[in-house]
């Protein structure tokens, strides 16, 4: 078995083997050699001859293609896999190849088409995670970048050491609409990790995680300073505001909370509490933006997304929901609730496609023993896959 690289994307080669120093198969088995070897255009001279003997091999054709790939020959290759899945239509390789060219030709809706069908077929995870890769690189060029976040996330839970889905991930992290650097910095770092030195990409991604350390450096520079902050006042009126909750005085602790937080705007506790009484009392608005307010002094508290999402939900308020659960789902990416909530948003909006996909996302990070599992699979049956 042979195995190439094309960019982000990799390829999966199976060899063929043969007998007789002129006949097909052994010509087959040359160029398969030559693959191996990096011969490419050795590889393509004696698997053309060996098309030209044996004209049944789905396989054969595939080899050949893979190698016009190496050599940037697209129209070749393409036409190499159209010949694989001529005689064997279900050829989920060459299906998954064929979507690469179709991508690079940026023909996105053929691309989706070959990759869809090939994800669809019996194939392995490592396999999937290639195609979910690709997909994800799809819907990126389409402007689609919350599906294409999606597929990266699905290509992951695959394969958790796909280098190039990290990579693609913290592009995407970057860039607008997420602008998300820390979780950006925090992919490409996973990246270079697991990739050969020796790729291109390598130092790309180490010349990405330098201008993103700058960029937090300099947006920490204009945060407050720690001197205008108060922690011992701060400490002393939080344990006022508990106090007075406890008591059931809630304007009280509500005062005491926002006090705290004058005296130091870094007190989680205070913004979480005033979420708290806010949402017992019904002031949806108030309590979504102080859990926010949490949520941005202690980032990796995923109860305080989850209950600002619920809230904006509640609030019909669809945007800004997606925009925290964005913000959960890069913080904790498999986190089951943010998926749930994700496909509940997409329900609303009338993206049922996108819903159905979060919603398969949300069952294969939940336990298997999720109360209510049954009637939402039967729900998300019930949404169009279009």
């Amino acid at each position: 078995m042979a195995r190439a690289t094309y960019s982000v994307l990799c390829i999966l080669v199976l060899g063929l083997c043969g007998c007789g120093s002129h006949s097909g198969p052994s010509a087959a088995q040359r160029g398969n050699e030559a693959f191996k070897e990096g011969r490419f255009d050795k590889a393509v001279e004696e698997l053309t001859y060996a098309t030209s003997r044996i004209a049944n091999s789905a396989e054969l054709y595939y080899n050949l293609g893979a190698s016009h790939m190496e050599l940037g020959n697209c129209l070749q290759a393409q036409d190499a896999f159209l010949a694989a899945l001529n005689l064997d239509p279900n050829y989920s390789d060459a299906l998954a190849c064929l979507g690469q060219i179709y991508f690079q030709q940026d023909n996105l809706p053929k691309a989706l088409e070959s990759l869809e069908k090939a994800l669809s077929l019996d194939t392995t995870a490592d396999a999937k995670a290639r195609i979910l890769n690709t997909m994800g690189l799809v819907a990126a060029r389409g402007k689609h970048e919350g599906l294409a976040r999606l597929h990266f996330l699905r290509a992951l839970k695959e394969n958790r050491k796909s280098a190039f889905v990290y990579y693609n991930l913290a592009s995407l992290y970057r860039d607008d609409p997420y602008r998300l650097y820390e979780e950006s910095l925090d992919n490409f770092e996973i990246f270079v990790r697991l990739v050969d030195p020796k790729s291109s990409y390598y130092l790309k991604a180490k010349d990405n995680i330098k201008r993103l350390r700058s960029n937090l450096e300099r947006t920490r520079a204009i945060t407050p300073d720690d001197a205008r902050r108060d922690a011992p006042k701060a400490s002393k009126l939080l344990q006022e505001g508990v106090t007075a909750y406890s008591s059931k005085q809630y304007a009280q602790a509500i005062k005491a909370y926002k006090a705290a937080l004058e005296a130091d705007p870094l007190t989680f506790s205070a913004a979480y509490g005033l979420g708290i009484i806010y949402q017992q009392q019904g002031n949806k608005t108030e309590a979504r933006n102080a859990f926010k307010r949490a949520s941005l002094i202690n980032p990796g508290n995923q109860d305080c997304y989850y209950r600002a999402a619920v809230l904006s939900i509640q609030l019909n308020q669809y945007a800004e929901g997606t925009k925290i659960l964005d913000k959960a789902i890069a913080r904790s990416p498999f986190n089951p609730t943010s998926a749930k909530l994700m496909a509940t948003i997409k329900y609303a909006e009338g993206h049922y496609p996108e819903a159905r996909l979060y919603g398969d996302f949300y069952l294969a990070l939940a336990p298997a023993t999720e109360p209510g599992r049954k009637e939402y699979q039967k729900w998300l049956q019930m949404l169009p896959k279009k």
